[in-house]
């Protein structure tokens, strides 16, 4: 009896045509009530999913927050450029000079191919550790900070800072010893120390900028004071976020002008064909390029991390710059000593990986800890977000 009357409950029939006629009927306001309740293919109704079909949803470029607006398509933008850079190669006007003579046409557009896949390199390493540290940097002003780097290797400037390191210390006699304690104190006295103090110099530049005007707006009024405080904003160094990306940048334009300038064509000019020598030049561009991130970019950065702490804690800086400078250059050395101790690849390999992790994650971990004293980083992280 009591199944039956269940039974009745669950099918009842219209009572007349006319009912018929009235469900289908039914206002439209009542049928949005019932779409609310139609779920999709996942079980989820449109309530769930929190969203309405609307133009912006069909076009996402014409409403709210434009993706245009933000920088997450420029990797794609840059690396189409650098698609057709490839296709158009020979480039007129880049040459490179062998023996203080052009190379050979086949040789030159080699190293036009090796030169942008170097800066290419360079590019997606500094843009992800800028988005690591909230955009702390524009992209034009780690580029500036690059091409200076690479401008202070082309002047007489970086040949008197190499013999300081070179010939005073002598740390050249050092990684030529035969001792192996003597090898590591010149890797890390020598090509440590000189090239991690000749990439920081923008940096200390740039920290001396917004120090100085910072001076200048707390010693002036009104619209004067907002000046100085705005160009050392915009154009120093203010904190070990900004230390971090602008020194990876400087690092990157090391590396730049080391493979292309020095290494590249060395591997090329000792070839003895010139397909032999275009291979070695891409192994060279790409075995110092893809792990650049845990090296010359590495240890810059994590040199920029101590001299952005010296920014926000000026009267620490004599110790805080000896040590990070140290940090970067013990990092450097190692990294040297296993190609000038190691012959056996099945040793030098897992070395070069462990000193490698080791430097990245110091990176990252300096990143993180910069995030968190950071004076700006949650503002602009919130200024990120989508309106509501």
């Amino acid at each position: 009896m009591e199944y039956s009357r269940a039974l009745d409950v669950a099918v009842r029939p219209p009572s007349s045509c006319e009912d018929v006629v009235d469900e289908r009927a039914a206002p439209v306001d009542e049928r949005a009530a019932a779409d609310e309740k139609t779920g999709d293919f996942g079980g989820r109704t449109p309530g769930e999913t929190k969203f309405q079909l609307s133009l912006s949803v069909l076009f996402p470029l014409l409403g709210g927050r434009s993706t245009l607006s933000h920088e997450h398509l420029l990797p794609i933008f840059v690396s189409l450029v650098v698609a057709l850079l490839l296709l158009a190669v020979p480039l007129p006007g880049l040459h490179l000079m062998m023996a203080g003579k052009p190379a050979p046409p086949g040789i030159n557009q080699a190293w036009q191919v090796f030169s942008i896949l170097a800066i290419y390199i360079a590019f997606i390493i500094n843009y992800y550790i800028n988005q690591m540290c909230g955009q702390a940097r524009a992209g034009w002003f780690q580029a500036l900070v690059s091409v200076f780097t690479f401008w202070l290797l082309t002047t007489p400037f970086w040949d008197y800072w190499y013999d300081i390191f070179y010939v005073l210390i002598p740390a050249q006699n050092l990684e030529k010893s035969s001792n192996a304690l003597a090898v590591i104190a010149g890797d890390i006295f020598g090509t440590g120390l000189c090239e991690e103090g000749l990439k920081a110099v923008p940096l200390i530049g740039l920290a001396l900028v917004s120090l100085g005007f910072a001076f200048l707006s707390r010693r002036t009024k009104g619209g004067l004071s907002a000046f100085f405080c705005g160009v050392g904003n915009h154009f120093g160094l203010r904190e070990p976020l900004d230390g971090i990306v602008l020194g990876a940048a400087s690092g990157s334009g090391f590396f730049i002008y080391e493979t292309l300038v020095q290494y590249v064509p060395m591997v090329i000019d000792n070839a003895q064909h010139p397909a032999e020598g275009t291979f070695d030049g891409l192994v060279q561009v790409l075995a110092r390029g893809l792990p650049e991130l845990t090296a010359h970019s590495a240890y810059s950065g994590l040199f920029g991390y101590f001299i952005g702490l010296a920014v926000l804690r000026p009267g620490l800086a004599v110790f805080l710059i000896p040590l990070g400078w140290l940090s970067a250059s013990v990092l450097h050395g190692a990294w040297d000593s296993t190609t000038d101790l190691v012959d056996s690849i099945a040793i030098g390999v897992p070395l070069r990986v462990a000193i490698g992790v080791l430097s990245y994650t110091l990176l990252a971990g300096a990143i993180f800890k910069a995030r968190d004293i950071s004076p700006s980083f949650a503002n602009r992280c919130r200024s990120y977000r989508p309106a509501e």
